[in-house]
């Protein structure tokens, strides 16, 4: 048989086969949409009004929309839900401000550039956003999604963000807080692990190191001390760490009954609760459907379940608006298969929520 007619019959061959897988990875991938978790009736929590648009990896924090000349003012609080990922992993600039007053979404000023696995937080009459990472596309190692090093400003009722200059190191995947008139970034993929506190009209300084450096981390702030809850590296991990800005030092603090990273966190009423999450293992991995609370107020030292929210979902941050844990957007899919499980879902949960029993 000629060479020529060999060569031709292999790239038929090749083309089926081509043809075929891309056939089956439709078709698994329209399966995977199709069949798309969707919330449940939960009798502690509420779904509110829908986002503009599903998306994760995204930051979340609640700041004044007016002026607050003598905080705390819940009647101006809005949340405010920055950037992250949409569709085939394609970073995003949107910002979208939730008016729990009228239970209407609206457009806020859009990001300078876009960004996902960013941080925000509210201080002040001030909405902050710090670092992230722009590149489209799945996770593929370090060099590939370098940290930004941008550090924004949103001043209440203004138009437009400002640039205050760069973060004392970039991060993608951190947290930030504010505490005592100070933001703190804490966890993320960076050139070190070390806390970042920023002093307005001071500048950044730099805090001690994390006793184990993670990113997608979930932190809080009770009783003057910020929480570094769970996170990965590169599992994910039921590690608690406790930073107190005021002895600038970590000590450890009561692990998570089960690991998980990039689960929706809040404090009501000095209780700590941990929504949600992942672990992002294709293979045996999957989101994490068993949540937690841990009842500072009765110096619990060890977390208890709580009820599931309508919806669990990963890559979201957990804010508290008005008394009430809110979480916003995700995603219902875990690791590479994040993509087909973009949420919109606005979930909110009622103030007095009752403990379920302790595990067995």
């Amino acid at each position: 048989m000629p060479v020529s007619r060999i060569v031709r019959r292999i790239l038929v061959v090749l083309a089926l086969f081509v043809a075929v897988a891309a056939v089956l990875v439709g078709g698994t991938v329209g399966w995977l949409y199709a069949t798309s978790p969707k919330p449940r009736a939960v009798e502690a929590w509420l779904l509110g009004p829908s986002l503009p648009a599903a998306r994760g990896e995204l930051a979340m924090a609640v700041a004044y929309a007016e002026p607050c000349t003598a905080p705390p003012c819940p009647a101006v609080e809005r949340l405010y839900v920055i950037g992250g990922l949409s569709g085939l992993y394609r970073p995003r600039r949107g910002v979208s401000v939730y008016d729990p007053n009228l239970r209407l979404w609206s457009a806020g000023p859009p990001l300078p550039q876009p960004r996902h696995h960013l941080a925000a937080a509210g201080l002040g009459q001030a909405l902050y956003v710090s670092g992230g990472t722009d590149v489209a596309g799945l996770y593929l190692g370090h060099q590939y999604w370098p940290p930004k090093d941008n550090f924004w400003r949103l001043i209440t009722a203004s138009d437009r963000w400002e640039a205050l200059g760069h973060m004392i190191e970039p991060r993608w995947g951190h947290r930030m807080v504010a505490h005592d008139g100070r933001l703190f970034v804490v966890g993320g993929r960076g050139p070190s692990g070390r806390v970042l506190i920023y002093t307005p009209d001071k500048g950044w300084s730099t805090g001690a190191e994390m006793p184990r450096p993670r990113d997608h981390l979930s932190a809080v702030v009770f009783d003057g001390r910020i929480w570094a809850i769970g996170g990965r590296d590169p599992g994910s991990l039921a590690r608690v760490d406790i930073y107190d800005p005021m002895t600038d030092s970590w000590q450890p603090g009561p692990d998570l009954p089960t690991a998980t990273s990039g689960a929706a966190e809040g404090v009501i009423d000095g209780v700590i609760f941990i929504y949600g999450g992942e672990e992002p293992s294709l293979l045996d991995g999957g989101i994490n459907d068993r949540h937690w609370m841990l009842d500072t107020r009765r110096g619990a030292q060890h977390w208890e379940p709580v009820p599931s929210p309508p919806l669990v979902v990963h890559g979201t941050h957990g804010a508290v608006l008005r008394g009430t844990m809110v979480i916003a957007g995700g995603s219902t899919r875990h690791g590479a298969l994040t993509l087909t499980g973009w949420s919109s879902a606005l979930q909110l949960m009622k103030p007095a929520v009752t403990p379920l029993k302790s595990a067995p």
